[in-house]
């Protein structure tokens, strides 16, 4: 996600959509990402530094850890940071900065460890050579 820098500096707003592709961006986790929303500022404080606050909400689809199967995850992630080297860390261009880095981040850090639906169960099965006789 780019930022012009330029409206960044007279605004210091943020408020947009993110697509849900995000081309570049994987975690064998994550099954689909259905829409991710991030609103925010960006405040400059004269330096490379810049305080960033933003709410990133959305719904992805994560895989169950238990059967595979689509376990879908509600995102609601607070981030509140002093950012050092800010604009030399995540410049793009002359006039833009990319913050997509630590939006996937955050995203990242969210996803539980484990996902599961409520009525997941696990499928009994055999491969070449090897057989569940019992799940527990």
């Amino acid at each position: 996600m780019n930022l012009n820098l330029i409206t960044l500096n007279t605004t210091g707003r943020l408020d947009f959509d993110i697509s849900p592709d995000m081309i570049g961006y994987t975690d064998e986790r994550i099954i689909k990402i259905d829409s991710v929303h991030v609103r925010g500022t960006i405040i400059d404080n004269g330096t490379d530094d810049y305080q960033l606050s933003m709410t990133i909400t959305g719904q992805i689809t994560l895989k169950s850890a238990i059967n595979s199967g689509p376990v879908p995850y509600k995102l609601d992630i607070k981030y509140d940071e002093f950012v050092e080297n800010f604009v030399e860390i995540y410049k793009n261009s002359s006039n833009s900065l990319d913050i997509l880095p630590i939006i996937w981040e955050n995203i990242l850090l969210e996803i539980p460890i484990r996902a599961t639906n409520e009525d997941d169960s696990f499928e009994l099965t055999a491969g070449d050579g090897w057989e569940i006789l019992d799940a527990e």
